[in-house]
């Protein structure tokens, strides 16, 4: 039977901070994009670009790094950048209306544009 210092460590990784650190930026970031926008659907596509698709995309490139403060770091500051990108696409493309189809364009333009910078930075 695992002791609970072999459960911690096996917790504690990297990659579960970040999805951790993710999954609280992206909920705040949606309630941000409910407030402003006023459409579930803008503030959903946020949920996920920033709770999905930004951890998804810091993990396969290797860019969160072996420490659990880097981790966090690292996922706070791609988030961030995530969404001030997700945001400003989404003003750009509808002018605050957060219809489906502008939503779902900015959510592809953004996670492109972070796919493009992991490249870029791997």
């Amino acid at each position: 039977m695992p002791s609970i210092r072999d459960v911690r460590t096996r917790l504690l990784t990297p990659e579960n901070v970040g999805i951790t650190v993710a999954i609280v930026l992206s909920v705040v970031g949606a309630y941000v994009i409910q407030l402003r926008v006023s459409t579930g659907v803008a503030a959903f596509f946020g949920l996920i670009v920033l709770g999905v698709s930004t951890p998804t995309t810091l993990t396969s490139h290797g860019l969160l790094g072996t420490r659990f403060a880097s981790a966090v770091v690292r996922t706070g500051a791609a988030c961030t950048a995530t969404f001030v990108v997700y945001v400003g696409l989404l003003i750009v493309v509808s002018g605050r209306d957060g219809s489906l189809l502008d939503a779902a364009v900015a959510f592809t333009l953004t996670a492109l544009a972070a796919e493009a910078a992991a490249r870029r930075v791997d």
